[in-house]
């Protein structure tokens, strides 16, 4: 009997050892994905104002660029290029985007709060949420300004906003799949 105990103790502690070695094996791989990810993030840099500039389109159907600029707001930097169609400053456009690989920025997880709550808008403002071109996006219109805007996630990185005068249907219709492939070099 003494021995049958023997062999069971020791059956028991090989299969606790597998267990505690696969765990280990599985624990290592998970931290080795963790620091490759890590590394991927690392070596992706924040982009600058002349590298967006090289983004934005020179002309968006009958509107041309003015002047590509950098803003920060409340520590996040924005690049926006602007947009003229014909003499009027009224008939302006504005495109937008911020790069969510800043550190410490909330691009990317403000936008998946906003898109999964779907705020309503007040007055005459709405807000639109609609997949278009498997892209998930975001319209907000205020026609008692004249003004609307489309925004969406690219390549789950760079928040990018369009804003007019014209519908967020038309507005999508300027963002073409080409510029935005520009942005996966960086």
């Amino acid at each position: 009997m003494k021995n049958y105990l023997k062999i069971l103790t020791v059956l028991v502690l090989m299969v606790s050892c597998q267990s505690n070695k696969k765990e280990a094996v599985s624990s290592s791989s998970a931290q080795k994905k963790s620091m490759d990810s890590s590394k991927d993030l690392q070596s992706k840099t924040t982009l600058s104002e002349q590298q967006f500039g090289d983004f934005f389109p020179k002309e968006i159907g009958d509107y041309k660029l003015i002047e590509v600029s950098e803003s920060t707001v409340l520590s996040r930097t924005i690049t926006s290029a602007f947009y003229l169609k014909g003499d009027n400053m009224k008939n302006n456009m504005e495109y937008r985007v911020e790069d969510g690989h800043k550190k410490g920025s909330s691009v990317l997880k403000d936008f998946e709060i906003s898109y999964k709550y779907q705020n309503k808008g007040e007055g005459e403002t709405e807000y639109i949420y609609k997949e278009r071109n498997g892209y998930k996006t975001i319209a907000f219109l205020q026609p008692e300004e004249n003004r609307n805007e489309i925004q969406f996630i690219y390549n789950q990185r760079f928040s990018i906003i369009l804003e007019g005068a014209d519908h967020p249907d038309k507005l999508w219709t300027y963002i073409k799949e080409e510029d935005l492939k520009k942005l996966d070099k960086y």
